[in-house]
């Protein structure tokens, strides 16, 4: 059932009657409300608070409907604008709609009239910010999109998620490389009464220190070089769902102060401007990052970790959950077939992917199963397919010596930085072929390239 609370609609009209019977029927609805009394008001209320949708009397004194109309659209895009006018306005509210608002309706309106025009409003406001969300994530697929897994430290992870997803509790969750952090926050979001609302990601890990800000919380135009218009936040985008700040170990100490202060206050104001906005969402960070270790080497504010690490989800590697892998396998062999129907792993395959240390976890187990349906010339992957690196695939019962085992282990950063270099030798350096394969941003894969010294040197 979806939460209308989370919904803020703001009425502008200058007369009390009117404000106080659309007030009435809204808030009816299950609707927030707020009023405004005039159109200098309502840009004033614009200016410092997030809406979804105002009901805006185009005729006012001072400033009329169609100069609040346009300040909306110029500073809160996202937000849909229902024009109210009287039967005679009826040609102005069509320029309205030119001008970017969503509906009208006239006076007096019906409670049936009113709540339908509302609910198409929502609907459109809900298919613009899905289809944003859609063209910004092409270029970072999500890991895995399913929650796979039956071994029981995973079902007692996905328990203990649950229900913390209750209540709008700050969470976090720590993890190695490829564990699946998204997939987990976002399972997190599915089960909360926030699950009609937007989902929003952001990979703080990728984005540049002087850009975290703008992309978070937004600009004005003139605010800095080649801010050329006025542009909401990734914040407002997830108005009344959740925001997911991925790889959070990486944001500076700069940021750290004012992401603080967002994460308490859920206020913040966009780059090169002054007015506090606010807005309403639930907050899931992430790292793999020890950030009890950067607070000790003064990396991490301490007072941040400490509003973090409150609420935490630990999602344990895939050599501590070696009966998942069986079923990782097969969900992926099944996600990447083509027409025809899905590879089978042979005996011998599946006992080496289970022996298989996996130290780039899940992302590693994916990108090993999409490489080998490549490789494999027939129904069946064979070991060779597979091409996992022999040093580090271990079996489970075996005792080693312990100098032995420390030679057959790696970090997991080599491993990585082994990993990348081999898919990029596969696809002859083709960076996007080769996102595409590791299933990360092309971004992504240049700073991880730039992070482990990987350059093509071309022979000459």
């Amino acid at each position: 059932m979806i939460d209308k609370k989370i919904y803020h609609v703001l009425i502008v009209d200058d007369e009390a009657e009117i404000r106080k019977l659309l007030g009435e029927g809204i808030r009816y609805l299950g609707y927030s409300v707020s009023v405004a009394v005039d159109g200098a008001d309502a840009i004033n209320l614009v200016n410092s608070n997030h809406f979804d949708i105002v009901i805006l009397d185009v005729e006012m004194p001072r400033v009329d409907g169609l100069e609040v109309l346009q300040h909306i659209k110029e500073h809160s895009p996202w937000t849909e604008v229902i024009m109210l006018t009287g039967v005679k306005d009826i040609r102005i509210a069509v320029s309205a709609i030119k001008l970017g608002a969503s509906d009208y309706l006239t006076k007096p309106t019906s409670f049936d009239e009113l709540e339908i025009v509302i609910e198409k409003c929502l609907r459109q406001k809900s298919l613009r910010t899905s289809t944003f969300l859609m063209q910004r994530s092409l270029d970072k697929a999500c890991l895995f999109d399913a929650v796979v897994g039956n071994s029981e430290p995973w079902l007692a992870l996905l328990e203990k998620a649950k229900r913390f997803a209750d209540d709008d509790y700050l969470i976090h969750i720590e993890g190695e490389s490829g564990t699946g952090k998204e997939v987990l926050a976002h399972y997190i979001h599915t089960q909360s009464r926030r699950k009609e609302h937007p989902f929003v990601m952001v990979d703080c890990g990728v984005l540049h220190s002087t850009l975290i800000e703008s992309e978070l919380f937004g600009h004005i135009k003139g605010s800095f070089t080649g801010a050329d218009t006025n542009k909401e936040g990734l914040v407002e985008i997830a108005q009344g769902g959740t925001l997911f700040l991925d790889e959070i170990g990486h944001i500076d100490l700069t940021f750290q102060q004012k992401l603080l202060k967002f994460v308490e206050t859920k206020t913040y104001r966009r780059v090169g401007d002054t007015a506090t906005r606010t807005v309403d969402v639930r907050i899931i960070t992430a790292t793999n990052k020890n950030l009890a270790e950067e607070v000790r080497v003064q990396q991490f504010r301490n007072d941040l970790w400490y509003r973090l690490n409150v609420m935490k989800l630990e999602i344990p590697p895939l050599r501590s959950r070696r009966s998942d892998i069986k079923l990782f396998a097969e969900y992926f062999l099944d996600k990447f077939k083509k027409l025809q129907q899905p590879k089978k792993l042979t005996e011998e395959a599946l006992t080496a992917l289970e022996r298989y240390q996996w130290p780039g976890n899940v992302r590693e187990l994916q990108s090993t199963i999409q490489r080998a349906i490549a490789l494999s010339g027939d129904d069946f992957i064979t070991i060779e397919d597979l091409a996992i690196e022999p040093n580090i695939s271990i079996h489970v019962s075996d005792k080693f010596d312990s100098n032995v085992l420390h030679t057959a282990l790696i970090s997991l950063a080599e491993s990585e930085n082994k990993h990348i270099q081999f898919v990029l030798h596969s696809v002859d350096w083709n960076i996007s072929q080769a996102a595409k394969i590791l299933q990360i941003g092309r971004n992504t894969l240049y700073a991880k390239m730039k992070e482990y010294g990987i350059e093509h040197i071309v022979s000459k």
